[in-house]
């Protein structure tokens, strides 16, 4: 069978090759409205009227409409997303997936390693002059690139080998991850960097596997412990960032013998101002659009065409003029794709909503795409605090939630249950086909989830004495207090998983025969998340309903990394450490061995479902929705997302 590397939307592409690994494409609200009202998504019009510039495009052969030659204005695009948009737009501290698409069409542009419509990683002839390699006497590796003359940031000013490496230096300091608090997953690629763990953690002001050689010139040395790498060239797939956006202009970066450094006045106290202005006003960036505006009351990104922009690695600029991205309510989402409040609606998941978009479609005006998707919805599982510490919980809530009938409400038959973290288009799942159909299923079952509970020690009184059989249990710890079965659970408000989970867990009869009391709290989706990146054990919330996708590379090792703030579930000890080493397994398969890794992957996901910290829902085939008036818009979401398809369409 035809292999094809891993894509999707995360925290889903490279996010100019700072997003840790990128295995993760970004937590999505699924079947959410996030508390936005239905009159705040009316204000921005899907008329492309008063635009100052229009651009005439010849149509292809194929592309008439109305049985006559259609002519491109190319104004305006208005994206609707479910997630509920923050104006975060920076990935490195809590934005949501909205955000992160916003970002990248921003952000990424200029990385001199590319993935193409295959997936497969390439070098990009726009930026990339020249690429060297070179395997070192101590099992390291050196690659030394050589960008092209004349690339500009949006604004005009040059970039250079020196932004490249400033993008570097900045996302993986210990005074952005610690005292400015972005996530570690800002760190990107780069944890695999000869010398990364002394400079992010602050024992070195000197990154070792860093290098700036000249204005045209960088190198990156990738740590000996961490090669091979499976997905390779990919190491090097890093974007520049502009120093006068992030910091201060007497701050500067100073080659040595030993690496790079910067100037001792780089200090969170000295940068934090610049800093926390620049997260909401990413004004200065590469991508094939700019960051223009931002309307809070609207929850609307408006993106303008960069001028500086050079092309992607085909030479293709965007034919839009404006993307505007926008949260669209659950409930009103097709009324708005109707009225043309919004053009396109990206990543519908809902069964209802695609059965809806399908009579659209079939009633005329407006086309769709389907897909299926490299991700899945889940409950979410804090494991160190709480009951659901215990992996005997987890397995209980499993085995309390019939997840068949679940994916088929939700999905209305547009997807299908998983048992691990993965989609049902990824190629490692079709070559294990057989492997994966005989992961634990957690079939629904009140006396196999009781089993579980008496196996991990549930089964006293809040006395003490034996469990009686009615009410909550409790667990004997070992200072010799006794917990209770109660876990907190937060959710998104209007959100339809969330009801769903409510009537066929929460309020599940079944729930209080076991012993076990779910409470549910609800907040905005970005409240959510502040809580759900909150490892700490005074968290008072051990369970969450969100969903994610995976990108390209699958790389999941900062997911799991032991006392990273990047690992959400927070699997402690032994266990949290088993799971990490296998996925450095997967990650460190040698490039090209598609058998290996396979079954690297496999090891991982075998292991994952037995500590279950997250209890999967299911994986769904999307449907992007779109009038008519759109042309040339194609993608899979998979290798080719919204952010390189919005490149070569064109609108009415």
């Amino acid at each position: 069978m035809k292999k094809k590397l891993i894509s999707l939307f995360l925290i889903g592409a490279m996010s100019a090759g700072v997003l840790a690994g990128c295995g993760n494409g970004g937590e999505t609200n699924e079947g959410g409205n996030s508390g936005s009202n239905a009159e705040n998504q009316g204000d921005v019009s899907g008329n492309a009227e008063g635009s100052e510039m229009e651009m005439e495009v010849v149509v292809e052969p194929g592309t008439e409409t109305g049985g006559g030659s259609a002519t491109y204005s190319n104004k305006q695009v208005i994206v609707g997303e479910i997630s509920e948009t923050s104006g975060d737009i920076t990935p490195y501290w809590t934005n949501n997936a909205s955000d992160y698409d916003a970002y990248k069409l921003v952000a990424n542009g200029l990385e001199p390693i590319v993935n193409d419509q295959e997936g497969k990683w390439i070098e990009n002839p726009t930026v990339l002059e020249k690429l060297e390699t070179v395997d070192n006497e101590d099992g390291s590796k050196t690659y030394t690139v050589t960008i092209k003359d004349g690339l500009k940031f949006s604004d005009g000013s040059p970039v250079t080998a020196k932004e490249y490496v400033f993008g570097i230096m900045f996302f993986a300091s210990d005074e952005l991850q610690v005292d400015l608090k972005a996530t570690e997953a800002s760190a990107g690629l780069f944890q695999y960097y000869k010398g990364y763990s002394a400079y992010s953690s602050g024992e070195s002001d000197t990154f070792e596997g860093v290098h700036l050689i000249d204005d045209k010139t960088f190198s990156v040395t990738i740590d000996a412990s961490m090669e091979p790498y499976y997905y390779g060239q990919a190491l090097v797939a890093v974007g520049p960032e502009s120093m006068a956006l992030w910091v201060p202009e007497d701050v500067t970066l100073e080659e040595t013998e030993n690496g790079v450094k910067f100037s001792d006045n780089f200090t969170a106290e000295y940068i934090g101002e610049k800093v926390e202005k620049a997260k909401y006003d990413y004004n200065i960036n590469c991508g094939a659009y700019m960051l223009t505006g931002y309307d809070a009351d609207a929850y609307t990104y408006t993106l303008t065409k960069n001028p500086n922009y050079p092309g992607n690695f085909e030479g293709q600029t965007a034919n839009i003029e404006t993307v505007l991205i926008k949260y669209v309510p659950e409930d009103t989402m097709m009324d708005q794709l109707k009225t043309g409040a919004v053009d396109l609606l990206y990543q519908v998941g809902d069964g209802d909503k695609i059965e809806a978009g399908l009579d659209m479609v079939e009633e005329g005006g407006y086309d769709y795409l389907t897909y299926g998707r490299a991700g899945y919805g889940m409950i979410s599982f804090k494991c160190n605090q709480g009951p659901t510490q215990f992996k005997e919980v987890r397995h209980a809530v499993a085995y309390l939630l019939d997840r068949v009938a679940f994916a088929q409400t939700f999905t209305g038959g547009h997807g299908l249950v998983v048992h691990g973290p993965y989609g049902s288009q990824q190629w490692m799942v079709q070559e294990y086909a057989e492997e994966v159909d005989g992961l634990n299923a957690y079939t629904y079952s009140l006396e196999s989830a009781v089993a579980a509970l008496e196996e991990g020690g549930w089964v006293y009184n809040e006395d003490g004495s034996d469990y009686s059989g009615e009410g909550i249990r409790y667990k004997k710890l070992d200072d010799g207090t006794y917990m209770p079965l109660v876990i907190e659970w937060l959710s998104s408000e209007n959100n339809s998983v969330s009801d769903l989970i409510v009537t066929s867990l929460m309020q599940n009869p079944d729930v209080a025969s076991a012993g076990m009391q779910i409470n549910q709290t609800v907040v905005t989706f970005n409240e959510l998340l502040s809580y759900y990146y909150d490892n700490s054990e005074e968290n008072p919330y051990q369970m969450f309903n969100l969903a994610t996708g995976f990108g390209n590379p699958f790389d999941l090792a900062y997911m799991y990394e032991p006392g990273s703030g990047s690992n959400i579930n927070a699997i402690p000890g032994e266990e949290g450490q088993k799971l990490y080493d296998l996925t450095i397994a997967m990650n460190q398969t040698a490039e090209g061995d598609d058998v290996a890794y396979a079954e690297n992957w496999f090891n991982f996901i075998s292991y994952w479902n037995e500590l279950l910290p997250e209890v999967p829902l299911y994986s769904n085939d999307y449907h992007d929705f779109f009038t008519s008036r759109l042309h040339d818009f194609e993608e899979d979401g998979y290798n080719w997302d919204i952010v390189k398809a919005i490149l070569y369409a064109n609108i009415e």
